[in-house]
């Protein structure tokens, strides 16, 4: 007889798919590299079809964020330009990512 909640059953991972559609909700938190983040989604409301602008900083007061290029298979890539033009880029690999409630 199976119970389920006994402690033996094993919950099933989480899939790249699902982090994806779960980072692409405004206000979404995540953990990843040791630091916090949180996702702003920006929607314009004009009468051209523009997709939403997303971007990811640290969950901080003043902490600094980064746009996102693409949502990816894999991972989130992200740049950023500095005071000089110069652009930064990262990725954020979904197997690091945990995401928090």
């Amino acid at each position: 007889m199976s119970d389920s909640s006994s402690p033996n059953i094993k919950s099933k991972p989480v899939t790249n798919a699902a982090i994806k559609a779960a980072l692409m909700i405004d206000g979404a938190q995540f953990e990843c590299y040791g630091m916090a983040f949180k996702v702003r989604k920006t929607e314009f409301t004009s009468s051209y079809d523009m997709d939403p602008l997303y971007a990811i900083g640290r969950d901080e007061v003043f902490g600094g964020s980064m746009n996102v290029n693409k949502f990816g298979p894999t991972c989130v890539t992200v740049y950023s330009y500095d005071m000089l033009g110069n652009k930064t880029t990262g990725k954020f690999p979904y197997q690091c990512i945990t995401l928090r409630d």
